[in-house]
């Protein structure tokens, strides 16, 4: 059994958008290189150095010793694990302003970004109605809705 969720977005985005912020985007749905400006949508990626024995690394104090490795959030492409296919686009609408439409999986360990990313996209959505999100275990038949208040992201 996998700890995998399957995970499925739209939303609109304004037109207001910046260019960074569109190359930053585009980088976490795999539709473009990492931008070379400092990232700003996601910005914690810290995660404990894992030794040879599967333990986190510590330093003289006992702290454990960090990494800050960046990756793209909803970059996945392919077959998903159970059915369909993992995907991410991006395009710009006829009436101004971004569609976006994502079908990711990921691993519980990845929660903190994933949510970091839909508070930002919650933040810039065009309205309430046009940020859609549900997520399911991958065993699971039926998905459930997700949603962002004030900053935090409800999962069912």
């Amino acid at each position: 059994m996998a700890d995998i969720y399957d995970l499925i977005l739209s939303v609109n985005l304004p037109g207001t958008l910046s260019d960074t912020e569109i190359s930053e985007l585009r980088w976490h749905l795999g539709l473009a290189p990492q931008p070379a400006t400092p990232l700003s949508l996601v910005t914690d990626y810290a995660e404990p150095l894992i030794g040879d024995d599967g333990q986190p690394e510590e330093d003289e104090q006992g702290n454990w010793l960090m990494s800050y490795e960046p990756y793209p959030v909803l970059a996945a492409k392919g077959p998903a694990h159970r059915a369909g296919v993992l995907l991410s686009a991006l395009e710009p609408e006829t009436r101004g302003g971004w569609a976006l439409t994502s079908r990711q999986e990921f691993h519980p360990d990845e929660l903190d970004r994933v949510d970091e990313l839909l508070v930002w996209l919650h933040e810039r959505a065009v309205d309430s109605l046009r940020f859609q999100c549900h997520v399911r275990f991958y065993e699971e038949d039926t998905f459930a809705p997700v949603s962002v208040t004030e900053g935090e992201v409800n999962w069912p």
